[in-house]
This record gives C-alpha cells, sequence and structure tokens, in this order.
C-alpha cells in the first residue's frame, strides 16, 4: 500500500490504517510532533540563605509592594 500524499511504501499497521506515512503526517499537521517530556535546564538553581533563615529551611527574597500615592 502506498502514501495517499507520496509514493513511499507504507510499512506499519498505523500507517496502513491511516493511509498516510508517519513523515507525511508530521510535514502536513495530521500528526503532531513530539515534545520534550522535560526541558534542559539551563542554569543551576542555588538556593538563598540568610542568617535568620534556619540551616534546613531555603528563603525566598520577597519583593515589598509600597502603597501608592492617590490625590
Amino acid at each position: 500500500m502506498k502514501c495517499a500524499y507520496c509514493p513511499r511504501q507504507l510499512r506499519t499497521p498505523e500507517s496502513r490504517a491511516r493511509g498516510y506515512g508517519l513523515v507525511c503526517g508530521r510535514n502536513l499537521g495530521l500528526i503532531p510532533k513530539p515534545t520534550p517530556r522535560q526541558a534542559p535546564v539551563t542554569t543551576p538553581v542555588k538556593p538563598v540563605t540568610t542568617p535568620s533563615v534556619h540551616r534546613d529551611q531555603t528563603a525566598i527574597p520577597i519583593q515589598p509592594q509600597l502603597p501608592t500615592e492617590t490625590e
């Protein structure tokens, strides 16, 4: 059996059932491209520690919101 969009032979049972192959299906947007399970970490994450935090805890810096003056 041949692909409906190109002259390639369909070899897998899934491709034969669809009528087109994996390559044509992905190129035409009929089959979604695979997504990575987990993106690689680009920068290492380092915990922020301060003297006021217990050694087993990690401090999260918080930026205070100052009130704005309205007239």
